[in-house]
């Protein structure tokens, strides 16, 4: 009773003032409008110390109390206390229901309290974040009603409250212009926030690719930014919150702190200040690290802190513009885009603060300001990004190539070390091969002049000891230079016919006297189908097979020694040899050891035995080298077999038939002349030249060859030529003896190089100097009587 008795004095006095223009206009709905954008005629009550009640408040208005509002966006800044507006309507319209949209989502409290003409209460609707989202008249976003207007004059009575910023803009609208414009509205908050999270979302990928922080720093301030923009549009308490309004009312402070906090360190992280201004990013990184932490402290004053954490936006951003141009003018490039973005955003947050403050006239496009910034500036900090992906992969890719420049010129540099160590070595080898001829040429070539010297049975078997020891020394000195080849890949191959079964019968032979001296049997088991030819490398096999058979008659004794070749039954190209001894045997454990190089099982087997450990690794090379395999198995004590494999296809076509040797005739008198610097060398062959009835010359240096050529009247026949002689070499003197023969001051005859030199570089060199053949250190009578028969043979 007493409730409409109110409200009967208030349409009394209603009436009263309704003449008067202070009160305002009433808002006309007609049949042809179907929506009213901020409506003519709103008033405004302030109320700080909330005293008003409803009723008061609304014969207040009436009365002209308050200001009235232009058309636009009413903006009122931050206010204590209830404030209270008046909406005047005469709906001449046949539509009675419309909606409301009062307000912006973030007012805490809004009430809505709809009378009558002759003031009868029509219905009271209570909304705003702090109000649980199931108790909204219209379950959306925005604080909207539904309104039943009667035709005629109805006043609409608006209470709003809260700590946020107070903006009230208004919108009537018929229900279905609503839908058309919530539909809009939908297709619009999906377009943005669903960029925002593609964005966030593809930069996430990137850094999970490259672990560059600044991409995670842009997704956290970005995400933090557009989940503030989502909570401001009231979204967040639809979707994400709608049971939680105290966490929808605190929500703002903290998501605006942390947005800030996390800008200062994509910032940081972007302009690369660690690198360009390494204190001023330790400082910012620690305010970052503040900001961070006052968040929850926002909790407990919600009133200070959205005004702190709005107020706080506008100098960060104009401060990292600052820092970003200073960074964009000494020319980091990225710093343009940087610059771009946050300038775009600091515009918009420059408006939107001086609108909640007051100092700048609200409407739309201010209220919109900070969505359309975000948006620009997650643009181009994208483009930002992007530049400084491709940036850093230029970088990356510079890095690299300088990188692999260091690493060519490094590798350049260690091959030509290499390289310099493998001549180093062949050189060494070189020079060690002949030094060490040089002496065993004195010694075995001595020895083969004392051979018919008259000597008795114990002085002969004295020399045979000494020329045992001098063969030994230069097969280690033979095994070294292969192994050098070997290993240098220089190491020639043949491809030609032979017959192997008389192969394996040479070699067998070459050994049948050692083994009948150690009480051994030796023989051979020769498959019948290796009767015919086959095609291959006949001295690299012959060579694996005597130093086989050679081991096997080294380790036996009073045993037998069988050697064996045959076919493979599953490969009839391949063929197999085993070369089987009854020996000492070898452990199982060091069976893998065999073919090292310069290894030997134990030392007292080398100082008994003897050998260097080179002659089994050389074995395997070779064998690999021509396609094929080999192992040894063995019992301790009980012997061993050495077996290996390799291709020998049946040759196609036959071997030329050898021609019969001729028949070794007297060599006739020649005359030779021997140029050697020493003495030793020299004595030596001028014996065993006249030994075998030639007449010899002789000269210590290449100018005493010359000077003698040139004097002596009578020609010679051949020059033994030495190579290794201080000042004129033999390859220079060679050279100057041809000179004179093409000059005609000298007659024609043959050079043949008689060195100590038996690598293939020195070959080589002998040849291209003019020499037409090559003899190597040491010789022996037999030996040079081969060569000079070749020789003088060819020449005629």
């Amino acid at each position: 009773m007493q409730q409409r008795l109110t409200y009967f004095i208030m349409a009394v006095l209603a009436c009263l003032t309704a003449a008067s223009a202070s009160a305002g206009s009433d808002q006309i709905l007609t049949q042809q409008t179907t929506l009213y954008a901020q409506p003519d005629g709103l008033r405004w009550l302030d109320d700080p110390d909330g005293r008003l009640t409803p009723d008061e408040a609304l014969v207040a208005l009436q009365q002209g109390a308050g200001i009235l509002l232009d058309p636009g966006f009413p903006s009122l800044g931050f206010r204590r206390g209830p404030q209270w507006f008046l909406l005047r309507v005469d709906n001449q319209s046949s539509h009675e229901q419309w909606i409301l949209q009062a307000g912006r989502p973030h007012l805490d409290y809004l009430d809505l309290y709809l009378t009558g003409a002759d003031g009868q209460h029509l219905i009271h609707y209570q909304a705003g974040d702090r109000i649980p989202f199931s108790q909204r008249a219209i379950p959306h976003p925005e604080l909207v009603f539904p309104l039943l207007l009667p035709a005629g004059k109805s006043q609409i009575l608006l209470r709003a409250e809260g700590g946020n910023a107070i903006e009230m803009p208004l919108t009537l609208m018929t229900p279905m212009t609503f839908q058309q414009q919530d539909s809009q509205r939908q297709i619009l908050h999906g377009l943005y926030y669903g960029s925002m999270l593609i964005m966030c979302l593809f930069n996430l990928l990137i850094f999970l690719s490259m672990r560059d922080p600044s991409f995670l720093l842009y997704v956290a301030y970005l995400g933090t930014l557009a989940l503030n923009l989502f909570t401001r549009d009231g979204l967040a308490y639809q979707w994400l919150w709608p049971d939680s309004p105290w966490w929808n009312h605190h929500s703002l402070p903290v998501l605006n702190l942390l947005s800030v906090a996390f800008s200062i360190l994509f910032a940081c992280y972007f302009l690369q200040l660690s690198r360009y201004r390494p204190r001023l990013n330790r400082v910012l990184r620690w305010v970052a690290l503040l900001v961070a932490c006052l968040a929850p402290i926002s909790l407990l004053n919600f009133h200070f802190w959205i005004q702190a954490s709005t107020a706080l936006a506008l100098p960060w951003v104009l401060i990292i513009i600052f820092i970003a141009a200073i960074q964009a003018a000494q020319g980091h490039k990225a710093a343009y885009y940087f610059v771009l973005a946050f300038l775009v955003l600091s515009l918009a947050v420059t408006l939107y603060v001086l609108k909640v403050f007051q100092l700048l006239p609200g409407n739309w496009l201010l209220e919109h300001a900070i969505q359309f910034g975000a948006a620009l500036e997650a643009l181009l900090l994208s483009f930002a990004l992007a530049h400084r992906m491709t940036t850093l992969k230029e970088e990356n890719e510079r890095i690299q190539r300088e990188a692999n420049e260091v690493l060519e010129q490094r590798v350049y540099e260690r091959t030509q070390e290499l390289n310099e160590a493998l001549s180093a070595r062949s050189e060494f080898l070189a020079v060690m091969s002949h030094e060490i001829r040089t002496p065993l040429n004195g010694i075995i070539g001595t020895l083969d002049l004392l051979r018919d010297s008259g000597l008795s049975s114990k002085q002969m078997e004295h020399m045979h000891v000494i020329e045992q020891s001098g063969n030994s020394l230069l097969q280690l000195i033979n095994d070294v230079l292969d192994y050098a080849r070997i290993e240098a890949g220089k190491m020639p191959l043949e491809d030609t016919s032979f017959q192997l079964a008389r192969l394996v019968e040479d070699c067998v032979a070459l050994f049948q006297q050692r083994a009948n001296l150690s009480g051994n049997s030796l023989h051979h088991d020769i498959s019948a189908g290796l009767s015919g030819e086959v095609r291959g490398d006949p001295m690299r096999l012959r060579q694996v097979l005597v130093n086989l058979i050679s081991n096997a008659v080294k380790f036996t004794e009073d045993g037998k020694i069988t050697v064996r070749a045959y076919r493979e039954l599953g490969n009839p190209d391949c063929v197999r040899f085993e070369i089987e001894d009854t020996g000492i045997g070898i452990p199982e454990g060091k069976l893998p050891q065999l073919f090292e190089h310069f290894h030997q099982l134990d030392t007292s087997t080398s100082r008994r035995y003897g050998g260097t450990g080179l002659g089994l690794a050389i074995c395997r090379q070779l064998v690999e080298m021509m396609g094929g395999e080999i192992g040894a198995r063995s019992i301790d004590g009980q012997g061993s077999c050495f077996w290996f494999r390799m291709p020998l296809p049946r040759a196609t076509e036959p071997a030329l038939p050898a021609e019969p040797a001729p028949a070794q005739e007297p060599l006739p008198l020649v005359r030779l002349l021997i140029v050697d610097d020493n003495a030793i060398n020299l004595m030596v062959a001028e014996g065993l030249c006249r030994k075998l009835g030639h007449e010899v010359e002789v000269a210590s240096s290449g100018m005493e060859a010359i000077r003698l050529l040139l004097q002596d009247s009578r020609p010679f026949d051949l020059v033994l030529m030495d190579c290794e002689m201080p000042g004129m070499d033999g390859f220079a003197t060679a050279r100057q003896i041809i000179a004179l023969q093409q000059s005609g001051q000298l007659s024609q005859f043959p050079i043949v190089a008689l060195t100590a030199h038996a690598v293939p570089d020195k070959i080589r060199a002998c040849h291209e100097a003019g020499m037409i053949t090559h003899i190597a250190k040491p010789v022996t009578a037999l030996k040079l009587d081969h060569s000079l028969r070749a020789v003088l043979a060819g020449g005629r």
